[in-house]
């Protein structure tokens, strides 16, 4: 008898550790997604939330971030950006009409989804953070808007905005010009640290195409450069710690592939904790540690280039990845539809996860 228990006691113990280590790391599909998701999936106290598209409007939905079931809580045509702090959702409404190129921020209350206006804006807002107690969007428009003091005649522009989260007065925080003249085509917004408003920009210039991490006060105020890199680079930042790639250091041509840099704001000196990835690797930082997402998979990386280690494999149809908590989230198309999906990125979390099928 004793060894018959014991017999059944080593089978469910492999069970477990056979679902910790392989079939807990495959993507766990948590919601369906009826349209096309035009967001990045972000988190905030007790709600995981993104914008779904279908022919007739934009949807905001949220989802309990301990599992359940989603909702959606808004549904408006010209919806854009997505923010969530606490029990609100932010995002941005353009305006009808062919004449009308600004429209509004809303704050819409979770779940209940009441809304109110609590900005007008001068132009269309891509894309929105919440951090650190700040409002933070990025608009792209022509150059006669509110607010900016100087900018190049007749050229595009990308306008940074903030304003704090329970209300106050509105602030330019930089002005990019966007075109051929001044070689910047992309922002990217990274979040706010210690009342500065931090962003990516990448752009051509004499020497190439070249991306830099910019940082300026959220009030308004003149930016500087934090880094800047060759090439087409991803940055993240949380908590006091910026994370970006660069070239590799190892490989012969430092464009085929890519290394990992964490710099601590109070540190003069990054640290390489990553190379050889694909030079399309993403960053991500979550709960005080980096990972990098590259084509061969999910890295979790140390604070020295050989603790780097693949946790999982690229799962096929991925189409966005975000790293909240303790789980890697994933936008993926299977079988002809969307799906968000969720893999675990800690040992307990992964123990957790096992358990639980």
């Amino acid at each position: 008898m004793r060894r018959l228990l014991l017999t059944l006691g080593l089978v469910v113990i492999a069970g477990l550790v056979y679902r910790v280590l392989g079939q807990s790391a495959r993507p766990r599909l948590l919601w369906p997604v009826s349209g096309r998701v035009v967001s990045p999936l972000v988190a905030d106290g007790r709600w995981i939330g993104w914008l779904e598209e279908d022919d007739d409007a934009c949807h905001l939905v949220i989802a309990p971030r301990g599992g359940g079931a989603h909702r959606t809580v808004l549904s408006r045509k010209g919806l854009s950006g997505l923010a969530m702090d606490g029990d609100y959702a932010f995002v941005a409404q353009t305006e009808a009409g062919p004449d009308k190129i600004g429209g509004a921020l809303v704050q819409v209350a979770l779940p209940g989804g009441s809304t109110a206006k609590i900005a007008s804006l001068p132009s269309v807002a891509d894309e929105i953070i919440s951090s650190e107690g700040w409002l933070v969007w990025r608009s792209t428009g022509g150059p006669a808007l509110p607010g900016v003091r100087f900018v190049v005649a007749a050229a595009p522009l990308i306008v940074i905005h903030a304003r704090r989260v329970e209300g106050g007065s509105l602030h330019v925080v930089a002005v990019v010009p966007c075109d051929d003249i001044s070689t910047i085509t992309e922002v990217d917004l990274l979040g706010v640290l210690r009342e500065e408003a931090y962003w990516l920009e990448r752009g051509n210039s004499a020497r190439g195409l070249r991306t830099r991490v910019r940082r300026a006060p959220c009030e308004g105020g003149d930016p500087d450069t934090v880094v800047e890199e060759p090439g087409r680079r991803t940055a993240a930042l949380e908590s006091n710690t910026l994370g970006w790639t660069a070239p590799s250091l190892d490989a012969g041509e430092a464009n085929t592939f890519a290394s990992v840099k964490r710099l601590r704001i109070d540190e003069s000196e990054p640290q390489v904790i990553a190379d050889w990835l694909s030079p399309s690797a993403v960053v991500l930082l979550s709960q005080g540690r980096v990972y990098a997402q590259d084509r061969s998979g999910l890295w979790r990386l140390g604070s020295q280039r050989k603790d780097q280690r693949r946790l999982f494999s690229a799962p096929v149809g991925v189409r966005a990845v975000s790293a909240i908590g303790d789980q890697e989230l994933l936008v993926m198309w299977q079988q002809g539809r969307s799906a968000v999906a969720a893999r675990p990125l800690t040992w307990w979390a992964r123990t957790r996860a096992a358990v639980s099928f």
